[in-house]
């Protein structure tokens, strides 16, 4: 494929532990990075925008007693660098040809590795999206999955094998689904069936495409109209997966979450939800730094006592104010501030008086993304940078528009409500800046 017929790639995948459980017994692969045994309890993140002629991205739900089930998906994990290199290197070897090898090695694996689990046998369903050169190609086994979102609608890509309690047959219906058993799965013996994947028809992959790869942990929580919903919206990967799991992850969710998005985009630069939220904040934060520095000096030419700040003491705030020029250096002429933001008095040396003191604020920049989604009840502290930086944290005020849906206090600590959204504003004299808390 010619470089100005590749498609680029925007991904983003995430996975946590979830609400009920120690360990994470999914794992994920995405483009040769994965779930390590180090970060089994933390949640996982990762995002990614290339140009490459194969991309391989699965999800992995591993099953087995006492939280073992994390050894399996981690095996099927591993192994998908191999996958990923025959696919890429081996012009006589294709992607069926390469996955079936894989599945057939991957599930030995699995059920020879009883020994690393103290005898407690494990397995792992399996959900795989291959991208390479420009054809996607989709398999499975159990009940993790694959969607493709495309032109408004979404379309299931693979098949959940699943039986309803008594039947030999898979199940595709929901009641399969939820109270089912999983009749195909890496680490199954041939007793139990043949080890084969469901593999979908493969199909070129049109710019505008989005691929949703996923674990029963999302699919139990949300259906396809849901998953359609957010998909549709004019966000990048990260941010479908970032309301994806906070949507999962609900208080009656006890499983594992995982979720993939890929995007496949036009080349040159694409504006997001997110992007106009950070360029509006930037606006605000631009104009307040106009206003202010104007206000300032037109206050600064009629002030006479407070000429600029010597003699910052970080440990007390004594702030000692200039006495005439000739008490000033240079140096601390050239930077300092007179202020149209409002006052914060600090005492001075002797504590016996108090003296107030003026900061000029230029800048207020969020720590944190500006668009969050939060759990009801749930809790996340933001924070600020400040320019300049001898500013005092207490100097910043945080209020919310809507406290019935989202409170914050002085300190920055916000918490979830009810559903709904409530901006979260973080102002220091004339500047502020805001943050959208979105609560499912």
């Amino acid at each position: 494929m010619s470089e100005a017929n590749k498609i680029f790639i925007r991904a983003a995948a995430e996975s946590n532990v979830g609400n009920a459980r120690g360990n994470n017994e999914d794992n994920v692969y995405f483009n040769g990075d994965y779930i390590t045994p180090r970060n089994i309890s933390r949640p996982f993140a990762i995002k990614t925008g290339e140009y490459t002629d194969v991309n391989i991205f699965a999800v992995f739900d591993g099953m087995g007693r006492n939280n073992t089930g994390s050894f399996a998906s981690l095996v099927a994990a591993t192994r998908l660098d191999a996958l990923a290199d025959r696919i890429s290197f081996d012009p006589d070897v294709t992607p069926d040809d390469a996955v079936l090898e894989y599945m057939q090695d991957t599930n030995e694996l699995i059920r020879d590795q009883r020994r690393e689990t103290g005898g407690v046998r494990t397995a792992s369903t399996m959900a795989l999206l291959i991208i390479e050169h420009g054809n996607a190609h989709v398999y499975n086994v159990g009940d993790s999955r694959v969607y493709l979102y495309r032109d408004k609608q979404l379309v299931k890509l693979t098949r959940d094998h699943v039986a309803v309690e008594g039947q030999k047959s898979v199940a595709l219906t929901e009641e399969g689904i939820r109270h089912g058993r999983i009749t195909k799965f890496l680490g199954m013996n041939s007793r139990e069936g043949k080890m084969e994947p469901y593999r979908a028809k493969p199909f070129k992959v049109k710019k505008g495409d989005k691929f949703l790869v996923c674990s029963d942990g999302v699919t139990d929580q949300l259906d396809e109209d849901e998953l359609t919903v957010c998909l549709g919206k004019r966000k990048d990967p990260f941010g479908h997966t970032n309301e994806i799991m906070a949507l999962s992850m609900s208080d009656d969710s006890d499983d594992n979450v995982s979720a993939i998005v890929v995007e496949a985009v036009e080349p040159g630069i694409h504006i997001t939800q997110n992007m106009i939220m950070v360029a509006m904040g930037c606006l605000i934060m631009a104009f307040g730094v106009a206003v202010g520095f104007v206000f300032g000096w037109l206050v600064g030419s009629t002030s006479s006592e407070y000429e600029g700040l010597e003699d910052f003491n970080n440990d007390n705030y004594i702030v000692q104010p200039k006495v005439s020029d000739s008490d000033v250096s240079s140096d601390t002429e050239n930077v300092s501030m007179v202020s149209s933001a409002i006052p914060t008095t600090v005492p001075n040396k002797d504590k016996t008086s108090s003296e107030e003191v003026q900061y000029t604020v230029y800048g207020l920049t969020l720590r944190q993304n500006n668009d969050i989604t939060l759990k009801r009840g749930k809790t996340v502290t933001l924070s600020v940078e400040i320019n300049p930086d001898n500013v005092p944290q207490s100097y910043v005020q945080w209020s919310s528009d809507d406290e019935k849906v989202a409170t914050v206090d002085q300190n920055g600590k916000v918490k979830a409500l009810k559903h709904g959204q409530a901006t979260i504003t973080a102002s220091a004299g004339n500047v502020t800046v805001t943050c959208l808390i979105r609560v499912p």
